[in-house]
């Protein structure tokens, strides 16, 4: 195409040196504009609001304020989902929200010969807090408890992105996840008590534990992924975040659980953090 515009400017009348210009000046034109859109075009793909849908797959765990009374039951497979909403900031950044329902799950071993916790279930395995009033009500020694806790999470990010390299940008987050307690129940691992006898081994599962839980979460919100470009401005998310609590997941006096009769059948203390690793997939249009 040069070739024959080159060609075409060389057999141009010498007498025609207007016509000349004009079609350089048209050439130059052309080009130039072409160039212009061509690298503005990704630039005209962002906008200053988008939205998305994600779903998690999490490894969770709870970290015992108490070393001398609890430790960690280890890590636990859990998940979530939730909205995205991201708002430009201008082009490498942008805060980050949304709203998430996360099923997070943590175990404690309760260590029996530091701090004994008991607790009392009617016939129907309800909790009933400090108290053995009830006709047909055992009394429990608690071994290792599994809490399933449901929270209604809210991320509050800043994500910080690289220009597009092909068709991948790249992006680090930070921020915090301020979560609110929605339900809880646990499985416990348990021997039953009569009088100063321990007795047998069992496990109680599926009891309602919401009370004794806190409301409001806090976990520090440090990730990072990548956003692959479909098309326009939409586009798949991948995410790898850890989230570290800092807030007391359970209340400090427990509503339920008491140490024992020799102190008094005092509610006992209750201090543990929740963590998880997140990898999140989502869509962001």
């Amino acid at each position: 195409m040069k070739f024959k515009i080159i060609v075409l400017l060389h057999n141009v009348n010498p007498n025609k040196k207007i016509m000349k210009k004009i079609l350089f000046i048209f050439l130059a034109f052309t080009f130039g504009s072409k160039y212009a859109f061509t690298q503005d075009s990704g630039e005209n793909d962002l906008k200053n609001f988008r939205f998305g849908l994600k779903a998690a797959g999490m490894l969770t765990w709870y970290k015992p304020d108490d070393v001398k009374k609890y430790t960690s039951g280890g890590v636990s497979a859990r998940g979530g989902y939730g909205l995205i909403t991201d708002f430009r900031l201008n082009k490498v950044a942008c805060f980050e929200t949304g709203l998430q329902v996360d099923y997070d799950r943590g175990k404690l071993n309760f260590l029996t010969e530091k701090d004994t916790n008991f607790y009392y279930l009617d016939k129907d395995g309800a909790l009933i807090a400090k108290s053995d009033s009830a006709a047909g009500t055992i009394k429990y020694r608690v071994n290792m408890r599994d809490y399933h806790t449901t929270y209604l999470t809210i991320p509050i990010t800043l994500k910080l992105k690289t220009p597009e390299i092909g068709s991948i940008t790249y992006f680090g987050q930070f921020g915090l996840n301020a979560s609110f307690r929605l339900k809880s129940r646990t499985t416990d691992d348990v021997n039953s008590v009569s009088g100063l006898v321990i007795g047998g081994h069992s496990t109680q599962t599926d009891l309602l534990n919401t009370k004794d839980m806190n409301m409001f979460r806090l976990q520090l919100n440090i990730g990072g992924g990548a956003e692959w470009s479909l098309a326009g401005s939409t586009s798949m998310v991948f995410g790898l975040n850890w989230y570290n609590g800092f807030s007391n997941v359970l209340k400090l006096d427990s509503e339920y659980l008491f140490r024992t009769p020799s102190n008094g059948g005092v509610a006992s203390k209750q201090n543990a953090k929740s963590s998880c690793i997140a990898l999140t997939i989502g869509v962001l249009f």
